[in-house]
């Protein structure tokens, strides 16, 4: 019991200073806006890291206006040289591009295609279970690293629905520490309600190692970073010491 209050207060006092910084801050609003999206593709297609890299924020920023240039050059570009042009339309969740998506995770063999595809149908909630469980069966197979790769695009599905899955990967004892670890880390990067419950359950959890816990509490400090999340850790990490807790506003 002694060690549960400690390890919960860790993260309470953690969180209860990042929570106050986070009262009162606006959030940034990116409104440049690329004005070539061309030169942006040509880059993004070049062989030059930093540019790319460069290339890809820009469009990324530019939100869903940078959709129909870049499925369009999607329709352009060998499966293989795709990846980072699904990328971003999974980040910036462009559902339209999703019929050309699924045609290429059809077509390729190349796994990191078909991942990368599989997490932006997912994000587009495009026959979301066929595409998780792809995912989710991908954990289990091939190499370490292909397993790993896997791992990470439950991380940025960003969807309630992963949850269990990762839950029960976690407690899998059969599975690498490397591929657990990693779906605490998936956890710590899914924002929604349950991830934070499963987290709190995981780290009050006498079962659990203290070697996992420590990863644990660093992805719970991780969530609490996202400014919805915050609040709603502190109120479930408060109830798991038996603290009172006052009614949020808005609720």
């Amino acid at each position: 019991m002694k060690n549960k209050i400690y390890i919960i207060g860790i993260i309470v006092l953690a969180l209860s200073g990042f929570i106050g910084s986070l009262r009162g801050e606006e959030a940034t609003v990116v409104s440049k806006t690329a004005s070539d999206t061309g030169a942006l593709l040509k880059a993004l297609k070049g062989d030059v890291v930093e540019p790319k890299l460069r290339a890809k924020a820009a469009l990324i920023r530019m939100g869903e206006k940078a959709g129909p240039p870049v499925q369009k050059a999607l329709s352009d570009v060998s499966p293989g040289a795709s990846y980072d042009l699904i990328e971003i339309l999974s980040i910036i969740r462009y559902s339209p591009a999703a019929g050309e998506i699924e045609k290429i995770w059809q077509d390729t063999e190349d796994i990191k295609i078909k991942l990368v595809a599989a997490q932006a149908l997912c994000r587009f909630d495009h026959k979301y279970d066929r595409y998780q469980s792809y995912i989710i069966s991908r954990t289990n197979t091939g190499d370490n690293n292909e397993r790993l790769e896997a791992m990470q695009m439950l991380g940025y599905i960003g969807d309630k629905r992963v949850v269990e899955p990762l839950v029960q990967i976690f407690n899998d004892p059969n599975r690498s520490d490397q591929i657990r670890q990693a779906a605490i880390w998936d956890l710590g990067h899914t924002p929604v309600k349950e991830s934070a419950e499963a987290l709190v359950n995981l780290v009050d959890d006498a079962k659990v190692d203290w070697f996992y816990k420590e990863i644990i509490i660093a992805s719970i400090k991780t969530l609490a970073t996202n400014k919805e999340m915050a609040p709603i850790i502190s109120e479930l990490l408060a109830k798991a010491q038996n603290i009172p807790v006052p009614a949020r506003k808005g609720k």
